[in-house]
């Protein structure tokens, strides 16, 4: 069993492709071993999962993924590394091969010469299928989002240079900048500038230092004011072992290395690193399906009307918890209810992949997988600020309660446009049930109301025309429990006033106000008169 491989030649059976050496050296110290090196290996041109299937003709050039070698008997074994050498594959990669389980493996791939990498535990089959595709993609290029990760990872910038204050750029393996931030204010210097001028961090002695220390790192590194750099702060962008790129953030106070960055600091970029990571990966590989059929799936299930496969459309997992948000923006114009809907979709899909956003009755609606209020939240507080900058107009927004999913979704739907409007209402940032459970509740009578001839005699007389000033008198008077002095300060009018208006107004319509059943029911008809 050889540890190494050697350096191959250039008459090669396939003569493009990755040579699997450079895989190994690129791939990071520890994620591959070779357990058995080929006399000529063939260059990497893909990797698939094992597949008794595939024809030989689509094993030409692949690294076979053996996910589960130990099922599998010496001839099955012995038949499968004959076919993969005489197809020319460039060979077969597997996890936990190293011991006595692995022993069959090692001797068939000796046995018709062909390469064995054993694969790290901390590295997932997912994982590194799109990890060598990255590296097939990117042989002498960097590499190019999709639009999808791109909006991801551009929001994701915005995010921390929102709790820094300064600028952020996310970059590739290559220093190819990958995304960058644009927030009104935020510090920045010409160096950052430069390099977002030509998507790409310029190259320099100083540079070379500070690269080689951040991905040294385990953690955040900082660095202060040298030369024409403003303070950063950096951190290294990985799957498992292996460097993906980097994110890089101007701390405009962050000269003094001794005092620590903020508890809220270090979470935001430590967060950011994670998601951006995730995002790149996902980027390289996989699809995010068909945007415009999600948002119609999601549209029939909030409406009431859903189709059997719209849960499917929509990545709804049974075990999960969803809930439904609802972004009540007034009355904006279309083009500007279009950028809420698209930033929004652009925060959610970065701290909760899986969400879906849509417009429906004026309103921007989402989908989000999360099993408690209290994160999305927090994260809305940090995306509202950006939706006033894009449009002008405040936001509030409106939680329903999470819960498994069901067929339809119309009752979480009309719960968070409902929160969304109380929120409003009330000048809540971000509402869920439980803190405008009042207002739903008085929303409900009024809905109750409306559909019903029940009205006492004396609300309908302070409901008709001319008599709005008498109206507003009496519920200011039951509301402040007939305090005439708090009365008069509400309504910025003299305490004689107050009790004139009221005399003149029990005398006139016959009120009772000593009743307490008929005070509730003129108080509800009046305080709801003007409810939406």
């Amino acid at each position: 069993m050889s540890s190494s491989i050697p350096r191959t030649g250039a008459l090669l059976p396939i003569s493009n492709g990755l040579p699997i050496q450079n895989l190994i050296e690129q791939m990071g110290r520890g994620v591959l071993t070779v357990l058995h090196a080929a006399p000529r290996p063939t260059s990497l041109l893909g990797v698939t999962y094992y597949d008794t299937d595939i024809g030989e003709q689509q094993l030409a050039g692949q690294l076979v993924m053996l996910t589960a070698h130990a099922e599998l008997g010496p001839d099955r074994l012995d038949a499968l590394c004959a076919q993969l050498r005489t197809a020319q594959a460039s060979g077969i990669v597997a996890r936990a091969a190293q011991g006595p389980e692995g022993a069959g493996l090692v001797a068939a791939c000796a046995q018709h010469d062909l390469q064995l990498l054993g694969l790290t535990s901390a590295v997932g089959w997912r994982e590194f299928d799109a990890l060598v595709s990255r590296l097939l993609g990117e042989h002498g290029a960097g590499l190019q989002l999709g639009t999808n990760s791109g909006d991801r990872l551009f929001s994701l910038a915005n995010s921390v240079a929102q709790a820094f204050g300064g600028s952020v750029a996310i970059e590739d393996h290559r220093r190819n900048i990958l995304a960058y931030s644009a927030l009104p204010g935020q510090a920045i210097d010409s160096l950052r500038a430069n390099g977002i001028l030509t998507r790409r961090t310029p190259d320099g002695p100083l540079n070379e230092v500070r690269y080689r220390q951040v991905f040294a790192a385990d953690g955040i590194s900082r660095f202060p004011t040298e030369n024409q750099f403003a303070p950063r702060a950096a951190l290294p962008l990985r799957a498992g072992s292996i460097p993906l790129g980097s994110i890089w953030v101007i701390d405009p106070n962050g000269d003094d290395l001794d005092t620590p960055l903020s508890p809220e600091k270090r979470e935001v970029l430590q967060s950011a690193a994670e998601l951006a990571s995730g995002y790149i990966v996902d980027a390289w590989r996989f699809d995010h399906g068909d945007e415009r059929s999600k948002e119609t799936a999601l549209r029939r299930l909030f409406s009431g009307t859903p189709h059997e496969n719209d849960a499917t459309v929509l990545g709804m997992r049974p075990d999960k918890n969803y809930l439904v948000l609802a972004i009540d923006s007034g009355a904006v114009l279309e083009g500007d209810l279009s950028e809420i809907r698209t930033a929004a979709s652009r925060h959610l899909s970065v701290y909760f992949p899986g969400s879906v956003c849509s417009v429906m009755e004026g309103k921007v609606v989402a989908l989000v997988p999360s099993a408690a209020t209290e994160p999305v939240a927090r994260s809305l507080e940090r995306l509202l600020p950006e939706l006033v900058r894009l449009t002008g107009s405040a936001c509030n927004c409106g939680l329903s309660a999470p819960r498994r999913p069901s067929p339809s979704l119309s009752e979480d739907y009309e719960r968070a446009v409902r929160v969304a409007e109380c929120a409003r209402e009330m000048r809540i940032a971000v509402a869920t049930p439980d803190a405008v459970q009042p207002q739903l509740i008085l929303r409900e009578c009024a809905d109750a109301l409306r559909g019903s001839d029940l009205q006492l005699p004396e609300a309908a007389s302070l409901l008709a025309e001319g008599e709005e000033e008498t109206r507003v008198t009496l519920l200011a008077w039951l509301e402040e429990r007939g305090s005439a002095p708090r009365v008069a300060e509400r309504l910025n009018v003299h305490e004689q006033t107050v009790r004139y208006r009221v005399r003149q107004a029990t005398s006139r319509l016959g009120l009772d106000l000593d009743d307490p059943d008929r005070r509730l029911a003129l108080w509800l008809q009046l305080r709801l008169a003007d409810a939406p």
